[in-house]
């Protein structure tokens, strides 16, 4: 392939030619005074309080009510009552009777007179918007 041989030669030399340059070019033989920072004079302060941290005792065991509030719960309790399904619960409702008579007889449809509409004149059809002969180099969506 043309075009990765062409790569690595580019490469190969851009690379030779960075190491060239770096062996001629001088060092700088002048070494920093002090390789380390100052850190007392970096102070980093704030005006917020973060409230204090939460402690979770996990060697204690939970928490468990005391025999007179069972005794009170278990006393107090009714026996448990079994879910319903909603069908059931609307079979069970009570629903008003409308007599006949009181019920408004149905009304009779409405005859909905359409108006017709005159016919349009067919719309120009164009092909293109630009002028024939010229076209922009890219489509208006680039």
């Amino acid at each position: 392939m043309p075009l990765g041989r062409y790569f690595a030669f580019v490469g190969g030399f851009l690379l030779a030619l960075i190491f060239l340059v770096d062996w001629l070019a001088p060092q700088h033989t002048v070494a920093a005074a002090s390789g380390d920072v100052d850190r007392s004079i970096i102070r980093i302060r704030s005006a917020h309080k973060w409230p204090s941290a939460v402690v979770f005792d996990t060697t204690q065991p939970t928490i468990v009510p005391s025999p007179q509030a069972m005794a009170l719960q278990t006393a107090a309790e009714k026996p448990p009552v079994a879910q319903k399904s909603p069908r059931d619960a609307l079979a069970l409702a009570e629903v008003a009777e409308v007599p006949l008579a009181a019920a408004a007889p149905p009304a009779p449809p409405k005859h909905v007179k359409r108006r017709v509409r005159a016919p349009r004149p067919p719309a120009e059809r164009v092909a293109s918007y630009e002028t024939f002969g010229f076209r922009p180099l890219f489509s208006t969506g680039w």
